[in-house]
């Protein structure tokens, strides 16, 4: 263990908690229309001109890649489907916070110097503050920053948050421009490939690590000695960054979901509606505020005394307007609730919290003994956050518990399997009634979606014709609204 660097240990230990979170605690399963339909239907994975989601990459491969594991890696180990998804799930979004988290306490050592007991304690401090900033007293269904609506939207959101939030701590650490991509290595193909996910993984993610990247090359120029051309060039890296994900709004502005969400209210009044809703849910309806306050008295002091540790912070800063900015114009573009969600509002949090970790490191340096507490304040906030008084909310349609989520599914699992044993080349199943538009979250044409993955992941033998019928009677066994 003397051998184990802190990224290594807490990162270790934040994986197997959040793999028991995501797979027991709170899992993450299969339930809706959406669910059922992306988990089978990979797509290329390039960008895809006038596509429904044209730069969705990421989640609409790593879905279906998970989807396949569970059927044909885990299932068979296990013996239960529904179980073998969430299981591959729970692992891959558990290794994506653990990548996060230990990319953050890297980050946090390279600017303070900290011992690894230190270091570990930030980290460890750096996700509670995840389950933390949304919680209220003695009430149920909390909301925290990895929770999201449904099993797919962990991989349309979730997943697209850590990866450009890890890679922000990453560029924060490591200058990029020098050479970094002159020559291919096995370090900078990854990471090559990385940030090209990390682009073209969704706009509302990717604009974490975009406008961080802005943020930097303005701390670069110098207005007396600018050149363009030669600024380029000192900065290719990460100017080239910029551009493609220039091009990744360009190509998804373009699509057919954009195209859809079109609206015939006034755009201007879109977005002072959008910034009447936002702005004051970021201020006022969390505890990140207090987080803040404490950041602002600290700067002063900060600017004085540790000038280094000031221009880091800074950065950060100054990305809290500009991505408010910018969630406000793209929301007000699709739907102002959009700006509301937990997801969405990730990337404000992750860096209110770097700052504030960033100014709590800056008086544990100035007053070494002050460490001693370090531990106290993080058990103090684990215990708080697993109060008894208060629970977190599932991250499933409409808040149905995970445990009837399941019951729902295999109801529905096991009437195409019987069909499909009986040598019926079409079946009628029952689903829970659901909206008055189309039955969602058990939409009347996820008949052929449901019917596909379960015969991609080898459930049945054959693609079964199979038609929706919503009955009101399962609301009542399954305890439905």
């Amino acid at each position: 263990m003397k051998n184990l660097s802190a990224e290594v240990v807490t990162g270790t230990l934040a994986f197997l908690a959040m793999f028991v979170f995501f797979s027991q605690v709170h899992p993450i399963v299969l339930f809706d229309g959406d669910d059922w339909n992306v988990i089978s239907d990979a797509r290329v994975g390039l960008p895809k001109w006038h596509g429904w989601n044209p730069i969705k990459i990421l989640p609409e491969t790593f879905f279906p890649i998970c989807g396949y594991f569970a059927a044909y890696v885990v299932r068979p180990i296990i013996g239960d489907y529904l179980t073998a998804f969430t299981l591959t799930a729970a692992l891959i979004v558990s290794l994506f916070i653990a990548m996060y988290i230990s990319l953050f306490i890297r980050f946090i050592k390279a600017i303070f110097n900290f011992d690894k007991l230190a270091a570990s304690i930030f980290g460890a401090m750096f996700l509670l503050l995840h389950f933390a900033v949304f919680l209220q007293h003695n009430t149920q269904d909390n909301l925290y920053l990895f929770h999201t609506t449904d099993a797919d939207c962990y991989f349309n959101y979730v997943l697209p948050n850590l990866l450009n939030a890890a890679l922000v701590l990453f560029v924060a650490r490591v200058d990029l421009t020098r050479k970094f991509f002159d020559r291919p290595t096995p370090a900078t193909v990854t990471l090559f490939f990385v940030l090209y996910l990390a682009i073209f993984s969704n706009v509302l993610s990717s604009c974490v690590l975009a406008i961080y990247v802005f943020v930097e090359l303005m701390s670069r120029v110098k207005p007396k000695e600018f050149n363009l051309k030669k600024f380029f060039a000192a900065n290719r890296t990460l100017c080239v960054f910029l551009v493609f994900w220039l091009i990744s709004l360009l190509f998804e502005a373009n699509g057919g979901r954009a195209r859809a969400m079109t609206h015939d209210e006034s755009y201007i009044a879109l977005v002072l509606y959008t910034a009447s809703t936002l702005i004051p849910s970021l201020l006022f309806d969390n505890h990140g505020n207090a987080l803040m306050i404490f950041s602002l008295v600290t700067l002063p002091f900060m600017w004085r005394e540790r000038k280094d540790l000031w221009l880091v912070t800074k950065k950060f800063l100054l990305c809290l307007p500009l991505w408010t900015v910018y969630i406000i114009l793209v929301a007000a573009r699709a739907e102002a609730s959009y700006a509301l969600r937990p997801d969405v509002q990730f990337g404000f949090f992750f860096f209110v919290f770097v700052i504030f970790l960033t100014t709590l490191g800056f008086w544990i340096k100035k007053f070494p003994r002050a460490a001693l507490i370090l531990p106290i304040l993080c058990f103090a906030l684990f215990t708080w956050i697993f109060s008894g008084k208060r629970t977190l909310c599932p991250s499933t349609f409409n808040h149905v518990p995970e445990s009837v989520c399941v019951q729902v599914s295999q109801h529905l699992i096991d009437q195409i399997i019987a069909a499909d044993r009986a040598g019926l080349e079409e079946v009628t199943i029952t689903v829970p009634k659901g909206d008055d538009v189309d039955n969602y979250p058990f939409p009347l044409y996820m008949g052929k979606n449901i019917s596909r993955t379960l015969h991609a992941h080898g459930m049945i033998s054959r693609r079964l014709e199979v038609e929706i019928l919503p009955d009101a009677t399962l609301n009542e066994r399954f305890n439905l609204p």
